[in-house]
């Protein structure tokens, strides 16, 4: 008998482990525009590393960098934490177990993976996904690369001014149509004590993908309109955007 209760113990164990992925619609990946991000509050640049090491070539190498790939559903009620421990600073989830090669390339997507962000990414959003830790950041760093050949270019050479939304369309048009209508573009003003800053910044793009039912994985583009938005402008004063820079 107390074989048996072992047993089905080990059982229980193993089957909350690999629970099935909840359900969800799409995915959606979430691009930051690094110096809005650190700008948007000065303790920022003092206490993570990502705001730390910013610089005017890491920005131009990589101007769009990986926040997070999330698994989204059309009615709102977005999955979180499947499984996965919540709360608490980054820092004490635990660590994410990658192969030298994965890790090095989830470094330069994902800055922030220095303060532990891909722990919390892993948490809140990849533990619903039903995939791997490694393939989930995988694919999460090939579309970060991929949306970076699309529209790094032109936002490298913005650094520092305004840039229209028409002129990125372009862009994703000329270099990946296929990501044209997939497309958002997200303006904040930062929470900065400088006035000269407090201006509406590009601050993250983001892009919607189907669910691909064969691997679980985030399949062709999906157009924007698909998941409840009106446009590709989300709060770009003027169909424009401002372009932060690492340098001042």
């Amino acid at each position: 008998m107390i074989w048996r209760a072992w047993l089905l113990g080990l059982a229980l164990a193993w089957g909350s482990a690999q629970a099935a992925p909840v359900r969800f619609d799409y995915y959606l990946l979430a691009l930051s525009v690094a110096p809005a991000f650190c700008e948007d509050k000065p303790e920022r640049t003092r206490a993570y590393a990502q705001c730390r090491q910013l610089s005017e070539a890491s920005f131009k190498a990589l101007p769009l960098t990986l926040h997070g790939l999330w698994p989204n559903r059309y009615d709102r009620r977005h999955p979180a934490f499947c499984g996965a421990k919540s709360g608490g600073a980054f820092c004490r989830l635990p660590a994410i177990r990658l192969p030298a090669a994965e890790r090095a390339r989830l470094g330069r997507a994902m800055p922030g993976a220095a303060d532990c962000l891909d722990r919390y990414q892993w948490a809140k959003h990849g533990s619903c996904s039903g995939l791997r830790e490694d393939d989930y950041f995988a694919v999460a760093s090939a579309l970060t690369e991929r949306v970076n050949r699309a529209l790094g270019t032109e936002l490298a050479r913005s650094m520092g001014r305004e840039v229209g939304l028409d002129t990125l369309r372009a862009a994703l048009r000329k270099n990946d149509p296929a990501l044209l209508d997939a497309v958002t573009f997200d303006c904040r003003t930062p929470a900065t004590p400088d006035r000269a800053k407090r201006r509406p910044m590009l601050r993250e793009i983001r892009v919607s993908f189907v669910r691909n039912p064969a691997s679980g994985g985030p399949g062709k583009p999906l157009d924007y309109r698909s998941i409840g938005h009106t446009h590709y402008n989300s709060g770009c004063p003027g169909g424009r955007a401002y372009v932060d820079t690492p340098l001042d």
